[in-house]
């Protein structure tokens, strides 16, 4: 199993059968579309979500929940998405 970041809003999210979001990793390469996670977000090893591999998974395939991004994280990951799809 590997974590994600949910991107999909929390409404839409209980509407739909499937969610928005980016694989998070430990290989770290410095990348613009990349933002770092740590344990204040509930992973345990300093990695990275990675916006330039969005997804869409069915919700059947959430396991559970591992933490919440720290405050600030979900800003940082909209800028990084938004650089990944040309936007910024």
């Amino acid at each position: 199993m590997r974590p994600i970041v949910v991107l999909s809003r929390d409404p839409m999210g209980q509407l739909l059968h499937s969610v928005i979001a980016a694989p998070v990793t430990s290989t770290i390469r410095g990348l613009s579309t990349e933002v770092r996670l740590g344990p204040a977000d509930g992973i345990r090893v300093e990695s990275v979500a990675n916006l330039d591999n969005v997804q869409l998974i069915a919700r059947a395939r959430l396991v559970r929940r591992i933490g919440r991004t720290r405050p600030g994280a979900m800003n940082a990951i909209c800028e990084a998405l938004s650089t990944a799809v040309g936007c910024g």
